[in-house]
């Protein structure tokens, strides 16, 4: 008897002491719900944020801007855009031409009424593996430029003409294609021509592997002008050029510095308001393409001074040498 008591004794102490008042298992939860709140709280720089792009996109943002432009898309509305990185765009954008694939995070700052600040983050992944390995191969889109009868007589050699055909074609196509006609068949034409005027166009190939791509350049040959107005109008003075060395040219911080620095092989006394073909992104992006084997050489630009209907231009070259 006293061992079937001891018995109803011990569970019914087993069940009190498991049970739960439902008022304490309430406060409980407001507590956990308090503490999670507290932990969650988003200041008014907004909440991280992070975003995907593949490697060819980005590789294929084209500025400095563009890049701020990217990491600013991914704050909320009503974030102001006048805040400060850390680390900076450029100093981003350097660890991705030694980096390549990989998370690019930067800390954005907003101060003021509100000071507070957010881990914004680009991850660059992989391209996805295409079926068709030849897919994005291209020579680029089809090109021409007009030069005038006495500048394509004036063309020195076979080499030259070449080098002005190539100049068509669109930055990191590589130039070691195939040009149909050849470039002794297109001055045999030139030279078989009654007046030498009119369009020379070549087909130019590059192959890699199993993948083939083609594009038209065009010189168009026009006839000099006759219009004694100009003369004396404008002038962009002699073609220049200056030599950096490769450490030099790295350490450039801006586009502003590369364009002063071009401005800077201008004949004293020439403006300074003309226009750079190919312009100063260009030359930046060729410098920086991770497709080119070497940074080093000549980067040329045209630079064109215009009054009215006259203008003039100069080759500028700024020639990046080793250290």
């Amino acid at each position: 008897m006293k061992t079937r008591l001891l018995s109803v004794f011990l569970i019914m102490f087993s069940f009190l002491s498991c049970s739960v008042d439902p008022i304490e298992e309430v406060i409980g939860q407001d507590q956990i719900t308090a503490l999670n709140s507290e932990t969650t709280e988003i200041g008014c720089a907004g909440a991280d944020q992070s975003r995907n792009i593949s490697f060819s996109e980005a590789a294929a943002i084209e500025s400095w801007d563009e890049v701020r432009k990217l990491y600013l898309s991914l704050l909320p509305a009503g974030i102001p855009r006048n805040g400060t990185f850390d680390p900076s765009i450029w100093n981003i954008i350097d660890e991705f031409q030694v980096k390549g694939i990989g998370e690019y995070s930067t800390t954005y700052s907003i101060t003021g009424d509100c000071s507070d600040s957010v881990i914004l983050t680009i991850n660059v992944t992989s391209d996805p593996i295409n079926s068709d390995p030849c897919v994005g191969f291209t020579a680029g889109p089809n090109n021409s430029l007009e030069i005038t009868l006495s500048e394509a007589i004036a063309i020195p050699s076979w080499d030259e003409v070449r080098k002005l055909y190539l100049s068509l074609l669109a930055p990191g196509i590589p130039r070691n294609g195939e040009f149909d006609p050849s470039i002794w068949d297109v001055i045999d034409q030139f030279n078989a021509t009654e007046g030498n005027l009119g369009d020379y166009t070549v087909t130019y190939t590059i192959q890699e592997g199993d993948c083939i791509a083609s594009v038209e350049l065009t010189v168009k040959v026009i006839p000099d002008a006759s219009d004694p107005i100009c003369d004396g109008v404008v002038n962009a003075g002699q073609d220049g050029l200056i030599e950096i060395t490769l450490s030099e040219a790295i350490a450039l911080p801006s586009w502003d510095e590369v364009r002063k620095l071009y401005l800077s092989i201008l004949e004293p006394g020439i403006a300074k308001n003309g226009t750079f073909d190919p312009s100063i992104w260009d030359l930046i992006n060729a410098f920086n393409d991770p497709n080119i084997e070497s940074q080093l050489g000549d980067y040329t630009t045209t630079y064109t001074l215009t009054e009215g209907d006259c203008s003039d231009s100069v080759e500028l070259t700024i020639r990046v040498v080793p250290d």
